[in-house]
């Protein structure tokens, strides 16, 4: 009997395998010329177009019983199924020639006999056809299975063959594409030639932190330029990617002298969980890229672990694309790993005629860090070591003061930047107008007089940025208001330390609210991805507001507008 398949899912349906009528002396023994496959280990394998190769897996080497797996005291019942994951994916298709037309994808058949799986598919036998260079199947296991790849005959248009790979293992696919809606990576912000992205949390256990970090980086990044599609036909497969993607991204490549992108472990952004953090430089400018992340084959066997990576499973595993892109102008810059201001990791207003990007996150964290010694002298000012029953507050400490504190003023000195032209979000703010870019042009009259009428557009949040950096015309996404309302919450009230109110007049040009819309940054804060995030995986718990008389009008802090 044939055993058929067409109406598999790609990732979970099954099917029951029944031998045929064979003679028992042949069952188990794989015929001249097809391979084995061994148990939770990949095979690859060379395959010329128009040609098939087949494989034999024999359920005793899987599964460890008898082949069949029927009780000896039954000798005529049916076998026990037992489940077997199958996966496979294309690692080198043929080249295309001048049409620029993909390969065809490889076809899998799987069958209790050799004569259908191990020829070309034919109308006799059901075929399952990859999807960008990736397929998997979870199969019910009676007994010996053959499975079939074969290579479709390509056009004199392209050029070379294909490579596969393929594995069984009876605990779970050694490849996978996760497809669901939810992007693992993130996109956190770009400006013209660099970007930064980074995976979502790795663990949220307290007792997983420190082990998670010191550990080998779980990820690797495979980017191309969208304009130059190379892996085309290859999306779904991890050695696909690693042969044809432009960018590659991952704990060797950062040993690379000419690498444009360091990957590294990270604790920024709400919480401090662990997360990946890819930094990309010389980037084109203007262009749009396709980030895949790809969770490495664990090599510690099927050992189980705690952290989200090994709950994915033994095998490689590749995610949903991430796309990205790169501005045109030179106004905004990508800032990160800075000593005081550890928090920021996003385009802030630049000028590449006077700071390349490490002396302008440079210079801005030495402002801050100016800024906060000022504070720090109004806060000696408060018994911040009396007796508990004598603090300002039973909730908060000066610990959580400081704290509040430095994420607010790291936030209000180093605004989210966004190029004035291309930006399109309804909450960004224009700012300073009038100044000239950074190459010396400026705003068209009719566009800078309208805005000039607008005082909040004339200048930047502070005097720095005008002075000192001199970006040019720029867009603000601004604050977000609970960091300034956490500062009023945290402190003690003789700072004098105020946040305006939504009804009051300036609110507007001081603070923007969260998830005014889902698909643009609304408000910043740190860690603030890019990247529409879900409502049912938001990166950050809503800060309470404070209530009632905690809140003040629009005041100056320290010289510094809030």
């Amino acid at each position: 009997m044939r055993v058929g398949f067409s109406d598999l899912d790609s990732r979970t349906s099954t099917y029951e395998s029944e031998f045929f009528p064979l003679d028992r002396s042949i069952i188990g023994r794989a015929p001249v010329g097809v391979s084995a496959l061994t148990k939770n280990k990949v095979t690859p394998m060379d395959l010329p177009s128009g040609s098939t190769v087949c494989f034999m897996i024999q359920r005793e080497a899987m599964f460890g019983d008898s082949v069949g797996g029927r009780n000896p005291s039954q000798p005529n019942a049916q076998a026990r199924s037992k489940t077997l994951f199958l996966s496979a994916n294309t690692c080198q298709q043929p080249s295309p020639g001048v049409n620029n037309a993909s390969a065809p994808q490889l076809i899998l058949v799987v069958s209790n006999s050799s004569e259908l799986a191990c020829h070309s598919p034919s109308k006799n036998s059901e075929a399952k056809t990859f999807t960008e260079g990736a397929v998997t199947l979870s199969l019910n296991m009676t007994g010996d299975l053959f499975v079939g790849v074969s290579a479709p005959n390509v056009s004199t248009d392209f050029r070379g063959g294909y490579n596969f790979e393929i594995g069984a293992s009876p605990d779970d696919f050694l490849h996978r594409y996760e497809g669901e809606d939810r992007s693992e990576l993130l996109w956190m912000d770009s400006d013209s030639t660099s970007a930064i992205l980074a995976t979502r949390n790795l663990t949220e256990e307290e007792s997983e932190i420190k082990r998670v970090m010191v550990e080998p980086l779980p990820y690797e990044l495979y980017v191309s330029n969208v304009e130059v599609p190379s892996s085309i036909g290859l999306r779904h497969s991890y050695c696909g990617l690693r042969n044809t993607a432009q960018i590659r991204a991952s704990q060797s490549s950062n040993n690379e002298a000419n690498s444009p992108v360091k990957t590294a472990m990270t604790r920024r952004g709400p919480g401090g969980f662990p997360k990946q953090q890819f930094h990309f430089v010389s980037l084109n400018s203007s262009s749009k890229y396709t980030g895949i992340l790809v969770k490495k084959a664990r090599e510690d066997g099927l050992n189980k672990r705690q952290d989200k990576a090994a709950d994915l499973g033994p095998g490689s595993v590749v995610f949903r694309a991430t796309d990205f892109e790169t501005i045109s102008g030179s106004s905004c810059k990508i800032v990160t790993d800075l000593e005081f201001c550890n928090e920021i990791q996003y385009a802030v207003p630049g000028n590449d005629r006077r700071f390349n990007n490490t002396g302008l996150g440079k210079a801005y964290d030495d402002y801050a860090r100016k800024m906060y010694a000022n504070f720090e002298k109004v806060m000696m000012q408060i018994p911040c070591d009396a007796p508990r029953t004598s603090l300002y507050s039973l909730a908060r400490t000066c610990d959580d003061c400081k704290a509040a504190y430095k994420k607010w003023l790291c936030t209000v000195i180093m605004p989210r930047c966004e190029d004035f032209a291309a930006s399109s979000n309804r909450f960004a703010l224009a700012r300073n107008v009038g100044q000239a870019f950074p190459n010396g042009t400026k705003l068209a009259p009719d566009v800078r007089l309208n805005l000039e009428q607008k005082p909040a557009s004339n200048s930047s949040r502070n005097k720095f940025i005008d002075q000192e950096v001199q970006p040019g015309p720029y867009k603000e996404v601004l604050p977000c208001e609970d960091l300034c309302y956490e500062v009023v919450q945290s402190c003690p009230a003789r700072i004098g330390f105020k946040c305006p109110r939504p009804e009051f007049p300036g609110f507007e040009t001081s603070y923007g609210r969260r998830d005014q819309d889902a698909s643009t940054v609304s408000c910043n804060f740190a860690g603030e991805a890019r990247t529409p995030i879900n409502g049912g995986s938001v990166l950050l718990p809503r800060l309470r507001r404070a209530a009632g008389a905690a809140l003040f009008a629009t005041a100056v802090v320290l010289g510094m507008w809030i």
